[in-house]
This record gives C-alpha cells, sequence and structure tokens, in this order.
C-alpha cells in the first residue's frame, strides 16, 4: 500500500538535499513476490553525499542498492534492479523474509515541471496517481479520475485507494491521504487506542466537548480536537471517516451515533454490549458498517489490550480483510 505519509517525508528530504546542493534518487519498491520486508509502494531517498532516508529492506539491501543510485544520479538515467531473497548464499543475509523484490531507481531533480507538480500535490495532501513507464518511458501525473483513458487502470486502482501496482512494465502509484478515524470520547481508555491508530496511519481526530480531557497534553497522538457537542459539528464535516463510539456517556454515545449516521461513514465501532447498542438505535436494524460489539475477540480486558482489538479491526476493515488468523494460509499479503 502506497503511503502519501511516507512520500512527504521523502520528499521533503529530497528538497533539504536538493538545498545543500546534493543530487537526489527517488526508490521505490515497485513489485513484490513471495515475502518481504516491505510492500509495494514503499519508498526512500538517497542523495550524492551519502545520506540516506527511509528503507525498503530494513537495511539489508540499501548499501547494495546505493551503488545503483550512484550510477543513476550520474548518468541521469533511471535503473530497475531485482533482488531474490531465497538466495542467501548470494546475498548471505539470513532473513526470514524469502520474496523477490523488484526497486525502481530515479534519478530526481526537484526542479523539473514533472516532480513540481508531484511536490505541489504532495504539499497538498491531494490524491493523485503516478503513472510511469519503467525504467525509461513516459511519466504522468493524473489528479483526477478523468485524466485516464477508461479501461486502462488496473481493476485496484480503480477505486482510488491507496495502492501500488506494476503491470508489463507499467507502474501505478495512487497516493491518497490517510482514512479519518474519529474517536468520539476522551476517557482514560481513548490514550491507548488514539495512539496505536495513529501508528496504524490513521489520522484521528477526537470528539469530546470536554476541554481538560480533549487535549494534546492528554491524547499526543490525534491530529485534530473537535471540543464540541456532537450537535455542534458542521453538516459532512466528517465525511467518510471511520469511527469508534466510546463515551460511556449514553446521551453522548446516542448523539455520536447519529452524527456518525449522516456522514457516510466507511465503520463504525460501538464500545459496550450489544444490547446497549440497540437500545441507542431505539429499535432499528444495526447498519452494515457498524461493529458492536466493536473489536476482534483476543480476550481483551485491560485498555491497551482493548486498543489493539479495536485497532485490530480497523486495520482488517480498511484492508477489506475478515480479521481471521493467518495459520494455515500459504500467503501473508495477496
Amino acid at each position: 500500500m502506497s503511503s502519501i505519509r511516507e512520500a512527504q517525508q521523502v520528499w521533503q528530504a529530497i528538497l533539504r538535499a536538493n538545498q545543500r546542493g546534493a543530487d537526489t534518487a527517488l526508490l521505490s519498491l515497485v513489485a513484490v513476490r513471495g515475502s518481504a520486508y516491505r510492500r509495494p509502494g514503499a519508498k526512500m531517498m538517497m542523495a550524492s553525499d551519502g545520506e540516506m532516508f527511509g528503507t525498503l529492506s530494513g537495511g539489508c539491501l540499501e548499501g547494495d542498492l546505493y551503488h545503483y543510485a550512484e550510477e543513476a544520479m550520474q548518468s541521469g538515467k533511471a535503473q530497475m534492479r531485482q533482488y531474490d531473497l531465497t538466495e542467501d548464499t548470494m546475498w548471505g543475509l539470513g532473513i526470514g523474509c524469502k520474496g523477490t523484490i523488484t526497486v525502481w531507481v530515479e534519478p530526481l531533480k526537484p526542479g523539473t515541471p514533472f516532480w513540481q507538480l508531484y511536490g505541489q500535490l504532495l504539499t497538498a495532501d491531494q490524491p493523485f496517481l503516478l503513472w510511469a513507464q519503467l525504467p525509461e518511458g513516459f511519466r504522468r501525473i493524473c489528479h483526477t479520475r478523468q485524466c485516464v483513458p477508461e479501461g486502462v487502470l488496473p481493476d485496484r486502482i480503480v477505486p482510488w485507494r491507496g495502492a501500488t501496482e506494476y503491470v508489463d512494465g507499467v507502474l501505478y502509484d495512487v497516493l491518497v491521504p490517510p482514512q479519518r478515524l474519529v474517536v468520539a470520547g476522551a476517557g482514560h481508555d481513548a490514550g491507548p487506542l488514539v495512539a496505536l491508530a495513529d501508528q496504524a496511519g490513521f489520522e484521528v481526530t477526537v470528539l469530546d466537548p470536554r476541554p481538560h480531557f480533549n487535549n494534546a497534553r492528554k491524547l499526543p497522538g490525534a491530529s485534530e480536537y473537535l471540543v464540541k457537542q456532537a450537535e455542534e459539528v458542521a453538516p459532512q464535516s466528517l465525511r467518510g471517516a471511520y469511527w469508534v463510539i466510546m463515551n460511556h456517556h449514553e446521551a453522548r454515545d446516542r448523539a455520536a451515533l447519529a452524527l456518525a449516521l449522516s456522514q457516510e461513514p466507511q465503520y463504525i465501532g460501538m464500545l459496550g454490549p450489544r444490547s446497549r447498542t440497540l437500545d441507542l438505535l431505539n429499535g432499528h436494524s444495526v447498519p452494515s458498517p457498524m461493529r458492536t460489539p466493536v473489536g476482534l475477540n483476543i480476550g481483551a480486558e485491560t485498555v491497551d489490550e482493548v486498543a489493539i482489538s479495536i485497532v485490530a479491526e480497523l486495520l482488517a476493515a480498511r484492508n477489506g480483510k475478515t480479521g481471521g488468523p493467518l495459520n494455515g494460509q500459504d500467503r501473508i499479503h495477496d
């Protein structure tokens, strides 16, 4: 899955290197067969003065890749490098990932029109598609669905969710802002949930009218603090978000649930027993995006364990998975 946050950080490292006069290369993991440390869409930068920012293999291959990045920066020509991590006799790495990875090494000059647009869209936090024939063919950026002819994109790219596909020498890399998670309730159990959801790549908004609970000191992992009642939230301002409702207060939970249902939610998780949620629904059936009680059944009891249970289910929902065990499956990643 391609992360716009990682791309933004790598881009800033490229700009810093450029400002000090160093040449740079962008390295992107475009294809994986089998098991590997990172998934397609992972990115890092390398600079001619030796700086590296990010990782594609956890440190196993970066030293070798730097040699090819130097070649690309000197020649101005992109390269494709493939590593078969099953060949321990060649690499002697002894790592547990036994897959084959393909890396695109692209010399990058931030001032060229193509990369200027790339940086502008990253900075504006706008979704876009980087569409390129590798290693040395066309380079295009599309920030509307209409800019790509119908039938051209692979099926997984069409919904414009964060994804990376490399098909017949053509890369399709969709970068989208992370999903928003609204945590309704800033009680003591919200802290571990907010922190873990932030680490999992959600941008967390906390909704709670109590300023002494809903603040950056108490919940440092959140990106937004709505210190207001649910009824005071602007219509459609939280459209398409994921929700976890955990006020431990019936009236606030009822109002938060009504607000969530009006916002075309991706997911609503209700803390507490199912019978309580049914009471809040006033006899209406449980809508399809709702999970009640929220979380995966891992026997969680402490607030930290409950946070793990909830975020695990959030990840499963975001990635279209059931949340079942991996035991017995031949492949970890589809």
